[in-house]
């Protein structure tokens, strides 16, 4: 019972009240209303940030995982929340899925189909998702990740960072993918190799992570 109590304070919250605003309200000038609480209807969407949301939201969309499985028999699906991958080989399977999908989201969950994010392609070509490329029998690095990487690592080099923590966090996500010789470049830029310097740390053999510089030569034990 505590627990239900909990969910449902959770789930019906409206974190558009007692919220305190950062910023200006003329950054939001031209943000889709889609994309801010402040212009949904009373009872509809969750917070981005909030960890549950994300859970919540593979909940409720767990019916819609069995009647794509097991009612239009796609075999290769995946999807995390709201993003979903289908693969087959035939193109006219993957385009009769299409108003079915629309059909159960509207009447079952009263959901919609973004009409511009709908996208079929061969799968030599690659498919971005969820912030990777991926390619048969390899996965590479968004385009995002990179340039924010980069961006962080030129804000380190001009001092205004002072914990080193976020190389390791780039590197360690990097390095499940097909990223060596990006991770080698990035690291050898004048921007890393400032901000490295002013941290006092080098990365690792394989650019996977970095070291503190005193790993290489200990200090000496008095």
């Amino acid at each position: 019972m505590e627990i239900a109590i909990l969910l449902k304070l959770v789930i019906f919250n409206d974190p558009t009240q007692n919220c305190r605003l950062r910023g200006h309200t003329s950054d939001w000038i031209g943000l889709p209303k889609n994309k801010s609480l402040f212009s949904a209807l009373p009872g509809k969407g969750l917070p981005i940030g909030n960890l549950t949301s994300q859970l919540f939201g593979n909940i409720y969309l767990n019916g819609f995982d069995h009647f794509v499985k097991e009612k239009l028999k796609c075999k290769y699906y995946g999807r995390y929340v709201d993003d979903m991958i289908f693969i087959h080989e035939d193109k006219e399977f993957l385009l009769s899925l299409i108003p079915q999908i629309k059909i159960y989201l509207k009447d079952n969950l009263g959901l919609e189909l973004h009409p511009r994010k709908i996208y079929l392609q061969p799968i030599n070509h690659g498919v971005p998702f969820l912030g990777v490329f991926i390619k048969p029998r390899r996965i590479y690095c968004g385009r995002r990740l990179t340039k924010n990487f980069s961006s962080k690592l030129k804000t380190a080099a001009s001092g205004r960072l002072k914990n080193p923590a976020f190389l390791n966090s780039y590197l360690g996500y990097m390095k499940k993918y097909q990223t060596f010789n990006l991770r080698k470049h990035i690291l050898a830029s004048p921007a890393a190799k400032q901000a490295m310097s002013r941290f006092g740390v080098h990365p690792d053999k394989d650019y996977s992570k970095i070291e503190s510089d005193w790993t290489l030569s200990p200090p000496k034990q008095y």
